[in-house]
């Protein structure tokens, strides 16, 4: 009896507890950890970032634009350069710095007809200590075989006694085009009309340069071409894009040269040379050039000699010359060149600097032109 009790009581406790509520026991979450390591992102600068549209929504356009740079003309060094109306304007205003009238005087064609005699020329700018110049927008026109260009300039001129004075002038420059001359001579870059007219001391530059052209009857302006560039020209460029007619130094002379040569103006490539007889007659001078495509040159350093009013200049040259053939050829040697002092020529027409000889020799494509040139001018 006992034992029944017992198994009663057992079965009354168990279900108790089945009817009792029950407290589920939480279990941890998983702790996930992810695979790619995440990391703080700081910005460098202090500076807003800029957001660019993708580069197929936007059109990205350059300017171009032309920058001046300053170009030396004073009387410490020597420009004898018709490359450009604003490399001649400055030549002219170097010359007049140097005192070496018959060069200013010599880049008119007829210079008589805007500044007289040679002689009243030289006696009215030769209390001049020196000359300044003010260069407006150059504008072009090409007509049938003749370039045109018109430029405004102001001069401000300095004398010895410390006066001051300014002069204003619409210059037409004529170049008929190098390419089209078949035999010498040839006319080159030069000013064909323009005088020098006082300008009133109440008057300012951009006044007098707005109305230094007013009364011309120069149809650059009309062309509608953009100005021209008062730039020096690139000596480093020889190729036929580029236009050099510089006769400063030996160099520049025989850049000119090469650079006629890869234009195929060989009318202009025979002028550099002072002595025609140094190289024969034009027709085999320009046979010489049938089968030469370009020509690039590497300069050595320039010797000059300096003795009773003349200078003369050599240097050595590494000319690489490209065959229409397509072959490359490498010549070495050296080339002579002369000039009477400007300051002391007095007879027209004014020489310039030119070539008086030239010696090369084929070398091998792979010699060491650099020590053939140490020695080219020995």
């Amino acid at each position: 009896m006992k034992q029944v009790l017992i198994s009663l009581f057992i079965i009354m406790v168990f279900m108790i507890t089945a009817c009792s509520p029950q407290t589920a026991t939480p279990i941890p979450e998983p702790e996930i950890t992810p695979s790619v390591e995440i990391t703080e992102i700081r910005p460098t600068h202090t500076i807003s970032p800029t957001l660019a549209p993708p580069s197929a929504e936007t059109e990205v356009v350059a300017t171009e634009t032309t920058i001046d740079l300053p170009v030396d003309y004073s009387a410490a060094v020597y420009l004898d350069d018709r490359s450009t109306p604003a490399t001649m304007l400055f030549s002219l205003a170097n010359a007049i710095n140097r005192h070496e009238f018959i060069r200013a005087y010599a880049y008119w064609s007829t210079p008589f007809d805007y500044i007289g005699l040679l002689e009243a020329f030289t006696n009215n700018y030769a209390n001049t200590s020196s000359v300044q110049l003010n260069i407006g927008e150059i504008h072009s026109e090409n007509a049938v075989g003749t370039f045109y260009y018109s430029a405004p300039v102001i001069f401000t001129f300095t004398n010895s006694d410390a006066v001051v004075y300014r002069m204003s002038s619409c210059f037409l420059f004529r170049l008929p085009h190098p390419e089209d001359f078949g035999e010498p001579p040839i006319d080159l870059l030069h000013i064909l009309k323009g005088g020098l007219n006082p300008v009133p001391v109440d008057i300012n530059d951009d006044n007098a340069m707005m109305g230094a052209c007013n009364g011309t009857d120069y149809g650059t302006y009309a062309a509608g071409n953009p100005p021209e560039s008062h730039n020096l020209e690139s000596l480093t460029n020889l190729g036929p894009d580029n236009y050099i007619d510089n006769r400063s130094g030996a160099v520049e002379v025989v850049s000119s040269l090469y650079n006629a040569v890869n234009r195929k103006e060989y009318v202009r490539a025979f002028s550099y040379w002072q002595d025609a007889a140094a190289v024969g007659s034009y027709a085999d001078f320009a046979a010489d050039f049938a089968d030469t495509e370009m020509v690039t040159a590497v300069f050595g350093t320039v010797i000059s000699d300096a003795g009773a009013g003349q200078y003369y200049y050599q240097v050595p040259v590494a000319q690489t010359v490209q065959t229409t053939s397509g072959t490359t050829q490498i010549f070495v040697g050296c080339y002579t060149l002369h000039l009477s002092n400007p300051g002391i020529q007095a007879v027209m027409p004014f020489e310039p600097l030119g070539i008086t000889k030239g010696q090369f020799a084929l070398v091998a494509n792979d010699m060491d032109t650099t020590t053939l040139m140490e020695r080219a001018c020995n």
